[in-house]
């Protein structure tokens, strides 16, 4: 890490937080102008598309290949990379009307398009000045705004780590945790205060406090789950104090227990905090489960089907598990639409 008088800087005036000249660091990447240009250039702290919002290779099912990440930049295993550059979603950012939203019209499970790195679009807003500007019209299509990449950062980290006050504000506003650690071990106050992000920070700031919402959820889309297809579609937000769901209530006579008692301590019934979201053609439901600290994806018969660790105001878009099997072949990938100031939900 670069301190005192041995600080480095980019050209947009984020400090570097390593040692470009350390040792072992020209070995691994390269002299400077001769590193890979899909890889990691430490002189200029850029990546490429090998290492953030590249193409990812699939194996025959269409399940993403988990292993070692492009020149072991993360030494976590991730995505890898198939070659090719940069994915569509990624390109497109930074033409939100002639390219983004023909892109997401034609293909809406983009929105939350996994790529090298782990980053999802939401997280490649936070790369460059020119994409950030997407972070609302992502949102308002179901981007996930607490998705994790595979060194633990939220966007709002990648907002942090970048000084993009604009895209931090947008995520803010959109009901994103100002002080959530993902799995980066690091506050984005933390981490904007390493790199000298003095624009972020004074975001970060205004909002300092601010938890994370639900209330301004209005709909998730559950597509892509193989087993139980009948949970593919949409949900409606529901308030808690005034509805359980059938399938709930069900399991709760079945098991013997008194169902306004275990939806409160499982549930809740905060109409704000606790919103669940209801089937709009059967009685599947997805609600997040306080015992636990996890997302729930229930059938029409109130049976658990999928579930996900992540935190109550933002049920992850990926990584859900199949209860009965523990695999996670086949899982859904959920849309969470969320209105904004003077936008609403797609």
């Amino acid at each position: 890490m670069s301190t005192g008088a041995e600080d480095y800087y980019r050209h947009d005036g984020v400090r570097i937080t390593h040692d470009p000249f350390a040792p072992g660091m020209a070995e691994k990447y390269g002299l400077p102008g001769k590193t890979d240009n899909e890889g990691f250039d430490p002189y200029a702290d850029s990546v490429g598309a090998g290492i953030y919002g590249g193409i990812v290779k699939r194996d025959a099912d269409g399940e993403i290949v988990i292993g070692r990440q492009y020149q072991g930049h993360n030494p976590r295993p991730g995505p890898v990379y198939s070659g090719g550059g940069y994915t569509p979603s990624t390109k497109m950012l930074t033409d939100i009307e002639g390219q983004l939203k023909p892109l997401l019209g034609r293909f809406p499970d983009l929105v939350n398009d996994v790529t090298t790195g782990g980053a999802q679009p939401l997280h490649m807003c936070g790369m460059s000045k020119s994409k950030q500007h997407a972070v609302s019209e992502l949102v308002v299509r179901g981007a996930d705004i607490e998705a994790l990449d595979t060194y633990g950062f939220t966007p709002l980290h990648r907002m942090a780590s970048n000084n993009l006050a604009e895209g931090a504000r947008m995520l803010l506003e959109a009901g994103a945790d100002v002080s959530s650690t993902g799995k980066a071990g690091a506050t984005p106050m933390s981490i904007a205060r390493e790199s000298r992000a003095t624009a972020v920070m004074k975001v970060l700031n205004e909002f300092e406090g601010s938890t994370g919402t639900k209330s301004n959820v209005v709909k998730l889309n559950i597509m892509g789950s193989a087993q139980v297809p009948e949970i593919n579609g949409d949900y409606l937000a529901m308030d808690p104090s005034t509805e359980i769901p059938r399938g709930f209530d069900l399991v709760c006579k079945q098991q013997g227990w008194d169902t306004n008692d275990m939806w409160k301590r499982l549930n809740g019934v905060d109409s704000k905090a606790d919103t669940w979201f209801k089937h709009s053609e059967n009685d599947s439901y997805v609600y997040w489960n306080k015992s636990d600290q996890s997302w729930w994806i229930d059938g029409p018969d109130g049976n658990g089907v999928w579930i996900v660790k992540g935190p109550s105001h933002a049920p992850p878009a990926h990584g859900w598990v199949h209860i009965a099997s523990r695999s996670t072949k086949g899982a859904p990938m959920i849309r969470t639409f969320r209105q904004l100031k003077n936008r609403q939900a797609m």
